[in-house]
């Protein structure tokens, strides 16, 4: 029985598959705000703008929604000097005289994703002046995946598993006057808090006691947005999304009888996302093209440590009678590490283009600076500046039914500024992360130097309409 419970607290500390923010951050939410880079402060429509800026979710003149799949492909790499091995020391030093590492990379995994977006005016005396929407993105296969990098293993903490977070974000908007709207809105996360208490009797080999208690509370953010549209070509947007992570606690308490005790703690705080600051302008030289620029800021000076916080308390008559009960007790006070990551500005630009009456063509650009140093101390998170190459295309059909014609004639718009009454969208990414070098100021460094860059690519096609 002993084994049993060992065994089992083993399997749930040692796993530790990375996971970071959802896809809406690195990639934008949707097909537009993929093809576009995230360039959508101020040219947000329906229900992508409940991510990108809330206050523009009252600009789309038709309720609409869209359902789509996105998958992400990791071409990153890592180089390490030093040779990895995976054996016993001894048979490793005879392979490897030179140096070894026993820590291989931990390179990020193919993800894959569903995305919801969706919108709706609302009516009656709030007609044209106020609107809500969701933007929701769902793993495959699951809601969330908890888990923890080893610190000294190299890897990449804003790409490993963009997937395997959900987002949901909900946002309300209203105008102030013609020109002017505002948006407020929520993006939801959880916290999770576990305690178990096991007593086993090492003597018949049975369980006398076995308590587990677990919560989930919800955590809300705030997400807001300002839209200005100076002239019916321009539209200036800011939008704001407060720092949300998940964070958990599991203690967990094993008695052997009065004589030996074992307090194991568990704690971590992951999948976050830092203050983001977004600034944005688009413009339309014509009724078919619209030009938009990004500048945003991300708080990446907040990010906590990503590894969870794992400790073993030995308590007891036994350990007490040998003087082991703090000999033997691991990470009790080990503090959190220090990342030394830096705030960011990343700034876009994106083109959007109807070449026909049914076709709409997408191209971006933005340069995402590294928040992270290079890692030449032991702690081996890697990062790099990354430039962004996005295209897109959009196909709509279909005719608008006549209550949809009347709600455009009487809110001042033509079927142009509309996704239309069906349509098919794609969105392709590429990330290139540059070639980066980082020296081990530590001779006895367990990886040594490395070197690491590559590419991501990202795509994702949703099919939608209005009503």
């Amino acid at each position: 029985m002993q084994a049993k419970v060992l065994a089992l607290a083993a399997a749930c500390l040692l796993r530790a598959e990375s996971a970071a923010a959802s896809t809406f951050e690195l990639f934008g939410a949707g097909p537009r705000g993929t093809g576009l880079a995230g360039a959508l402060t101020a040219a947000s429509q329906g229900g992508e703008a409940a991510f990108h800026n809330p206050a523009m979710l009252v600009d789309a003149p038709l309720a609409g929604a869209w359902l789509g799949y996105g998958a992400m492909a990791s071409g990153l790499y890592v180089k390490q000097q030093k040779p990895v091995c995976t054996g016993s020391y001894t048979a490793c030093s005879l392979q490897h005289p030179g140096g070894f590492s026993f820590r291989s990379a931990a390179l990020p995994q193919d993800t894959q994703a569903f995305a919801l977006g969706w919108n709706y005016p609302l009516g009656g005396i709030l007609r044209n002046r106020m609107a809500v929407g969701v933007a929701l993105a769902l793993p495959n296969g699951h809601l969330i995946r908890i888990s923890g990098p080893d610190p000294q293993a190299p890897s990449f903490p804003l790409y490993e598993g963009m997937s395997d977070r959900l987002a949901f974000l909900f946002g309300l908007a209203g105008k102030v006057t013609d020109a002017v709207s505002l948006g407020l809105g929520v993006q939801v996360l959880a916290s999770l808090n576990a305690e178990i208490d096991l007593r086993v009797n090492p003597t018949n080999h049975s369980m006398d006691r076995a308590s587990i208690g677990i919560g989930l509370e919800p955590r809300a953010r705030l997400t807001a947005g300002l839209a200005v549209a100076p002239h019916p070509d321009w539209r200036l947007g800011l939008s704001y999304r407060q720092r949300i992570s998940l964070s958990y606690g599991i203690p967990s308490q094993v008695a052997f009888g009065d004589n030996l005790g074992l307090g194991i703690g568990l704690s971590h705080e992951t999948l976050f996302s830092p203050d983001t600051f977004n600034a944005g302008a688009a413009f339309r030289p014509t009724r078919t093209l619209l030009l938009s620029a990004d500048l945003t800021f991300a708080r990446w000076s907040q990010a906590p440590d990503p590894s969870p916080q794992v400790s073993l308390d030995v308590h007891g008559k036994a350990p007490a009678a040998f003087g082991l009960q703090d000999i033997l007790d691991v990470g009790t006070d080990t503090p959190p590490l220090q990342l030394g990551f830096r705030d960011t500005w990343s700034p876009a630009l994106g083109v959007e283009w109807r070449v026909a009456a049914d076709w709409q063509l997408r191209a971006a650009y933005r340069f995402r600076p590294t928040p992270a140093p290079r890692a030449t101390g032991p702690f081996k998170y890697l990062d790099s500046d990354t430039h962004v190459g996005a295209a897109g295309i959009r196909y709509r059909f279909g005719s608008l039914a006549q209550r949809l014609v009347d709600q455009l004639a009487a809110a001042g718009r033509d079927e142009g500024d509309t996704p239309g009454a069906l349509f098919v969208d794609l969105g392709v990414q590429m990330q290139a992360a540059t070639r980066r070098l980082a020296l081990a100021s530590d001779p006895n460094d367990p990886v040594g130097a490395l070197e690491h860059g590559g590419r991501v690519w990202f795509g994702q096609v949703a099919f939608g309409g209005s009503f």
